[in-house]
């Protein structure tokens, strides 16, 4: 029979229907035996991959393919494919949510009130900001970029900025966005967030400097990849103030250790790589995986 390597949860029409036609094995002890790969949060190394003499696909469960060597797949002829855009709505939606929380104090406010230290409205500790007729900064223009700037435009009414590594300026323009520089978006914008891949190019793109001439309100979100800021940089920006707020979806050690220092500020906001977790991408996400799977091995179901 087929067998299939699966170690992570999908959901469940998905499982269903892996289960009706192949084999689902949930460990590598023999990667020869294998026809397909999923992978999700496990990792797919080159020793795996060589060893894999059968397989014929490396599917990721997702967009990043951090954890999959590609270029021993490459060298050995195994195709990798991933599900790019199914879970971009989920990703922005929760970006937007982050902004929300930090600029009216949500969290903040529910932590002083769950603790006794009850805020009186109108004091400074409960002011926040509206979001409407601001303006936010973009890195990056893909599909989740693409989305939270449909949400910021059309339901706050905010004018959009966008830095890319795939657009000209004048394609920027055409898509309906501001072109502004990466460092410009600091200093110009009242939201900044990121959604591009990380690569040697892009590790700490956002350091020290990118905070130096910040607005003292702009807040600052990342739920696209950890390694793309230095953590430490960002603390000393919150800490002086340099920064109003941030909110981090990803770190760069996932999960993040207990004692990072971010996570005693009462201006930052934690997450746990869960902005694409929701039923809607799961199905999404599950039924464009079996597909790509059937579809390799030859599989009608």
């Amino acid at each position: 029979m087929v067998k299939v390597y699966l170690n992570d949860p999908i959901a469940d029409s998905a499982l269903e229907r892996l289960r009706a036609h192949v084999e689902l094995v949930d460990n590598f002890d023999h990667p020869e035996e294998l026809d397909a790969i999923i992978v999700r949060q496990q990792y797919c190394t080159e020793d795996i991959i060589r060893r894999a003499v059968r397989c014929r696909l490396i599917q990721q469960h997702g967009v990043g393919l951090d954890r999959i060597d590609t270029k021993a797949a490459e060298e050995c002829g195994i195709p990798v494919k991933n599900t790019p855009g199914i879970n971009s709505r989920s990703v922005a939606e929760y970006t937007v949510a982050m902004m929300l929380d930090l600029s009216r104090k949500v969290t903040e406010i529910d932590k002083k009130t769950r603790a006794g230290q009850l805020p009186r409205f109108g004091m400074p500790e409960t002011v926040g900001y509206e979001i409407s007729h601001k303006r936010i900064g973009l890195l990056g223009s893909g599909h989740v970029a693409r989305e939270v700037a449909q949400i910021c435009r059309d339901g706050f009414h905010m004018d959009v900025c966008c830095c890319s590594f795939r657009h000209s300026d004048e394609e920027i323009r055409k898509m309906g966005y501001i072109p502004i520089s990466f460092r410009d978006m600091f200093s110009d914008c009242d939201f900044v967030s990121l959604h591009c891949k990380l690569t040697p190019e892009t590790y700490h793109i956002v350091d020290g400097k990118c905070f130096e001439t910040c607005s003292p309100k702009l807040i600052f979100i990342n739920a696209a990849r950890g390694g793309l800021v230095d953590e430490e940089a960002l603390y000393e920006a919150l800490v002086s103030k340099k920064l109003a707020a941030a909110g981090l979806d990803v770190f760069e050690q996932q999960p993040p250790s207990t004692d990072n220092p971010l996570l005693s500020l009462d201006n930052f906001l934690a997450g746990m790589h869960v902005a694409g977790s929701t039923h809607e991408a799961l199905e999404r996400n599950g039924k464009a995986v079996v597909d790509s799977v059937f579809a390799a091995l030859g599989i009608e179901g």
